[in-house]
């Protein structure tokens, strides 16, 4: 896992991932939630860091799903 693989990569808070706090993955709250597809996402870089070896946080997950459920833009 990346350095910092306890921070989210989209607000830097922490992430509460199960496995870079060396937990079994299955105990991870992201295995109880849902995602929206990355191809859903309108801004490349969020997708990049969706991408990388780092895990985002609940609050941004749910925030990323509510800007594709309501079709919301970011804007950089």
């Amino acid at each position: 896992m990346h350095a910092n693989a306890s921070h989210c990569p989209l607000c830097h808070q922490p992430n509460h991932c199960a496995l870079a706090a060396q937990q079994e993955s299955d105990s991870c709250w992201c295995h109880h939630q849902e995602f929206p597809p990355k191809a859903q996402l309108s801004n490349a870089q969020l997708s990049k860091a969706i991408a990388a070896d780092v895990c985002i946080c609940l609050a941004c997950a749910e925030a990323l799903r509510l800007e594709v459920k309501l079709g919301v833009k970011r804007v950089d």
